[in-house]
């Protein structure tokens, strides 16, 4: 009776971590609501989900694609509405998996740490757009939770349980996000033959041989990997004034800057090689820019926010530390509790505030990040102050312009024309420059840099439609 109690305690705790996460993670929408949040969000997931008809080549190896079909196709809701839900169930799936990994560490405060994990800048805005890489994270944390467990356990037919949930979490986290999956193989690889762990070795050894055979037979049909190697063996790699070494830095500082005091100290006491490891490759990652310099190819900024997600576990605990009891390891709940408030205040603003009127610490450095990480998570790919005159911009194109005509634009105006344009309209992006006919959609402020006769068809806030002649 008593052991059926604290299960029921354990699980009760689970719920309520789970939904807890999925309480955060709704606040921005709410606020924002009805225009979504996330670049990527109104880029490729509403326009993923909004797809009349699938077709399975598209995605062979990306399970995602077929999460949303079926969600769509079970549910009455639309595209904006199942993606409130699903980043919502995410990350409230985060919360539970980080809750677990910290469990598995055997740390007490764990609905401390949690807490404080989930409202920093670098949880916040993965789950901003990046949903792939919260789902995929998830499962990482729960495969490190399981191989934590494994250490413990004595009975052999449990050992084979654990050992068949850990291969399929990582074949799955393979399927969900190349770069996570990247992460998690890498680093269980190293950890295994550090531990000297044969049947992981063999195991990870043929799931890398399979995921290679896989992408080699992609890459016949989708040559974009392939590409990139070659741009970097020939040297062949087109600049991105966005990826300066500043800019990363001044991002790397940004996303830590709270953080590294509590960081230096949780690193010396945290020891655990499990969490050492991704921690030091995404840190790598997140240098790759001193390497290769203005280029996207290695993706510096999405390691910077990687490893940042890494140095606020290590942080959490070197917060407790710092202000625990050192004869008794007690923590001192009346310094830590006004500590994780300030956090959880500074959390919220960056969910809740208005783009334009950003906390300090985020909004004096959006001049060289605004295009890694936005200055609150109250913007889409453009602010949500400015949806509205956008979609009634989109409705006056729907009613005044040819049934087949094509619009041209801006690449962050993509997802929006993709699900909202009409019959058969089209849109071209990152020809506004371009001195073609033709109609454009384009900002206010960009109207005096095209060197060519124009004729304004409409004008609503920011957006003006001019016609090229």
């Amino acid at each position: 009776m008593i052991s059926f109690i604290l299960r029921l305690k354990i699980n009760k705790n689970l719920v309520f971590v789970f939904l807890l996460g999925c309480l955060i993670r709704i606040i921005p929408e709410i606020i924002a609501y009805p225009y979504p949040i996330g670049y990527d969000t109104i880029n490729y997931y509403i326009p993923l989900a909004s797809e009349v008809e699938f077709d399975p080549l598209n995605y062979q190896f990306n399970i995602f694609p077929y999460l949303l079909y079926v969600l769509k196709t079970s549910t009455s809701l639309d595209p904006h509405n199942l993606m409130i839900v699903l980043s919502s169930t995410f990350y409230g799936f985060f919360s539970l998996s980080i809750y677990l990994l910290l469990q598995g560490l055997v740390i007490k405060p764990v609905w401390f740490m949690t807490i404080f994990i989930l409202f920093q800048i670098s949880t916040l805005r993965t789950t901003w757009d990046l949903q792939k890489d919260i789902l995929a994270l998830s499962f990482t944390f729960l495969i490190f939770y399981l191989i934590l467990k494994d250490r413990k356990l004595y009975f052999y037919k449990k050992k084979i349980i654990h050992f068949c949930l850990i291969i399929s979490l990582v074949i799955i986290t393979i399927l969900t996000d190349t770069m996570i999956s990247f992460l998690l193989i890498i680093s269980l690889s190293i950890y295994f033959s550090i531990k000297k762990d044969r049947k992981y070795i063999i195991l990870l050894t043929i799931i890398i041989t399979i995921v290679s055979i896989f992408v080699l037979i992609d890459n016949i049909n989708n040559n974009s990997f392939s590409r990139n190697i070659n741009k970097i063996l020939n040297g062949n790699i087109k600049e991105n004034l966005n990826y300066t070494p500043l800019n990363l830095v001044i991002l790397f500082i940004m996303i830590n800057i709270l953080l590294f005091p509590f960081f230096i100290y949780g690193i010396k006491y945290l020891h655990e090689l499990l969490l050492y490891i991704p921690l030091s490759l995404a840190l790598v990652g997140s240098f790759t820019w001193s390497v290769l310099p203005y280029s996207s190819i290695l993706l510096p900024d999405r390691w910077i926010i990687i490893s940042g997600i890494f140095i606020s576990i290590f942080s959490s605990y070197g917060l407790i530390r710092l202000f625990s009891s050192k004869s008794k390891n007690k923590p001192n709940y009346k310094i830590l509790l006004p500590i994780l408030s300030l956090y959880i205040c500074i959390g919220l603003f960056y969910m809740i505030l208005p783009n334009d009127y950003a906390f300090p610490v985020y909004g004096i450095f959006s001049k060289y990040t605004q295009k890694f990480v936005p200055t609150t998570m109250q913007f889409n790919s453009i602010d949500i102050a400015d949806n509205r005159d956008l979609l009634i911009t989109i409705d006056w194109l729907n009613n005044n312009t040819n049934s087949k005509s094509i619009i041209y634009g801006e690449s962050h105006l993509r997802g929006w024309m993709k699900t909202l344009l009409k019959d058969q309209r089209t849109f071209k992006y990152n020809y506004t420059n371009f001195s073609k006919n033709g109609i454009y959609i384009i900002l206010a402020d960009h109207i005096n840099s095209i060197n060519h006769p124009v004729k304004l068809l409409f004008s609503q806030g920011t957006f003006k439609i001019i016609e090229k002649k």
